[in-house]
């Protein structure tokens, strides 16, 4: 008999290999048991995640302007669909203009950007569906850098497909602005990421706990690892 309580764990273990399955009463009953545990860690990761943000990350700032391919007017003031379903056409050709080597070169020169590459992860191109719209944003660490890229990028692109193309139907709706207001990091954000991710972290150690407890819990427990009647059980005291 003895033998066989000493060999219980390895048994458990065997038959947990062969089939693992998670008892979700028993997961509910332990989180209870540590709900304020589970407090403590979701708030002390939200708390964490929190003064990481605002203290220890450093602020970007975001600039951006857009500019309009614009289509043929008549003398009568009637727009050319033709050229504005060209330019629908040409707008993916202008967002991979915008960010070659050629016209970023240049746009690094006279920003004092030290390296192409840098630059062009500090750009973002994009398109407003259904539109012949192109908005350029920049965001780096200093507001005046970011409104000196987007400035900087936007004219010299202008520049370029006017001398090198005589393409002259580009314009600039929106300038870029200098802002003060950071667009980085998210602070509100990056605490309910971290009020998240301190529940996840807890749940999994929760979940380990009862898939790697290998204590009889039960009679019916007793009897399936042991392999052995159970004549008699003895009720659990409570204080």
């Amino acid at each position: 008999m003895n033998q066989d309580f000493m060999n219980v764990n390895s048994w458990k273990e065997e038959d947990k290999n062969e089939d693992v399955e998670i008892d979700l009463v028993e997961i509910w009953q332990v989180i209870k048991k540590q709900f304020g545990l589970l407090v403590i860690i979701v708030i002390l990761c939200a708390v964490l995640a929190g003064v990481i943000s605002k203290f220890f990350i450093a602020p970007k700032y975001t600039s951006s302007s857009t500019i309009f391919l614009t289509p043929s007017i008549s003398e009568t003031g009637v727009v050319d669909y033709t050229s504005q379903n060209s330019n629908e056409k040409l707008v993916n050709n202008v967002m991979a203009l915008l960010v070659q080597d050629n016209i970023l070169s240049e746009v690094a020169k006279q920003t004092g950007m030290e390296s192409v590459e840098d630059l062009r992860n500090q750009i973002k191109v994009s398109n407003d569906t259904n539109t012949t719209l192109v908005k350029v944003e920049a965001t780096t660490l200093d507001p005046k850098l970011s409104k000196n890229i987007v400035n900087s990028t936007v004219n010299v692109f202008i520049d370029t497909m006017q001398e090198n193309l005589n393409l002259k139907n580009i314009e600039i709706v929106d300038k870029a602005k200098l802002s003060y207001e950071p667009s980085g990091p998210n602070v509100k954000k990056n605490i309910l990421m971290g009020a998240a991710a301190g529940f996840v972290m807890d749940a999994l150690i929760v979940v380990l706990k009862v898939l790697t407890n290998t204590k009889l819990k039960s009679k019916e427990e007793a009897e399936k690892y042991l392999k052995l009647p159970v004549f008699c059980e003895l009720p659990v005291i409570k204080d």
